[in-house]
């Protein structure tokens, strides 16, 4: 599987909470690399491992640069704050390069004619229906060991409360996938499955020192009680993304933008999405708490593992939510299987060394 020796990341300083750089993505990777015993390197200290200790996950080391690994890469935090480093695509470099983009928007960096120089680019929100550029490949948000950790320890199922977790943040955009299921769906859902309301406050960081680091390197998106109340509930509304036109293969289009706008304006349900993953997704499946979201399969998202509707998931088609109604009335015990299921599924394919695999099996080609 490894002909990689070892990888090279560029990665961007902490930051205060409210500016954050939280690079998910990288954090996952690196996690399955340690695990993996693949060494790694980077610019800057990155990722501190325990409030009592001053170790990083990613470390710099003034002796290894670039040149010396297999694999470069950057994430879209790098992006945000710096203009691509100047000596990256040497002629005579030997070094594969890798970008991972989970930006939102139609339209992100990862578009510009400089990036086709990449020779890969992993993307989270990837639609099987929309036309990407031949370096980019579906990627995710997936499972690092901070979200493994905190969803170790659950409930079983029988004694969970029998009701639905919604805890969206407030968007200046409100996603028009989520306007769609709490309009058309959760109301009908709610003799079943009453919805809960909790949301964690930006401005209320944990007590715990640990638990506090923790807010304080993912952007303040790090409470224990969001967990708790996760761990505690039958299921989760993981429901997100903007409605686009179905007409428009290119979401990068000026066209494809303006169609975003429009149609979350105007209430109309189409079948291409764009900005559908989230960490919330991912936390739910981990718990074991019934993952609520559209159906991927209807809506062409893609990942390199694919989920099973109503097995792994309850996937809902927003322009015929009564026949997942139905069925949930006729069968409620599957929400026990697919929590089971989902559970596993997850933690089994996109924890950090899964992650770490899939990368690594992806630039060695």
């Amino acid at each position: 599987m490894n002909s990689t020796k070892s990888i090279f990341f560029y990665c961007v300083p902490q930051g205060l909470p409210e500016d954050t750089a939280y690079q998910h993505n990288i954090v996952c990777l690196g996690e399955g690399l340690k695990a993996l015993d693949i060494p790694f390197y980077s610019n800057v200290d990155y990722w501190r491992l325990s409030a009592d200790k001053d170790e990083y996950l990613f470390k710099c080391d003034s002796h290894v640069t670039p040149e010396d690994c297999d694999v470069v890469v950057l994430n879209q935090s790098w992006v945000f704050r710096n203009n691509l480093p100047r000596s990256l695509f040497n002629s005579k470099r030997k070094y594969i390069t890798a970008h991972f983009d989970s930006s939102d928007g139609t339209r992100t960096s990862a578009w510009d004619p400089a990036f086709r120089q990449f020779d890969f680019i992993f993307r989270t929100h990837y639609c099987s229906s929309h036309r990407y550029p031949t370096n980019f490949y579906p990627w995710f948000f997936g499972l690092s060991d901070r979200i493994l950790k905190e969803t170790e320890e659950i409930l079983k199922f029988e004694e969970r409360r029998k009701s639905m977790l919604i805890n969206f943040r407030l968007n200046n955009i409100p996603h028009s996938v989520r306007v769609a299921a709490v309009k058309d769906f959760l109301p009908k859902i709610q003799t079943m499955l009453p919805t809960e309301n909790p949301v964690d406050g930006f401005n209320q960081p944990p007590s715990d020192p640990n638990s506090y680091l923790q807010w304080l390197q993912t952007a303040r998106r790090h409470y224990p009680s969001y967990y708790r109340n996760l761990k505690q509930v039958a299921a989760c509304a993981c429901f997100g993304g903007f409605f686009v036109s179905d007409f428009l293969v290119d979401p990068s289009t000026n066209l494809a933008r303006l169609s975003k706008r429009i149609i979350g304006k105007s209430g109309i349900k189409t079948r291409s999405i764009v900005q559908w993953d989230s960490w919330r997704l991912w936390e739910a499946l981990a718990s074991g708490t019934v993952a609520f979201h559209v159906d991927f399969d209807k809506y062409g998202f893609t990942l390199p593992t694919m989920p099973e509707n109503w097995k792994h998931y309850v996937g809902i088609d927003l322009n015929n939510v009564q026949e997942s109604i139905e069925r949930l009335s006729d069968d409620p015990e599957c929400l026990e299987r697919i929590s089971v299921e989902g559970r596993q599924w997850v933690r089994e394919n996109y924890n950090p060394v899964a992650t770490a695999t899939r990368f690594i099996e992806a630039v060695s080609g």
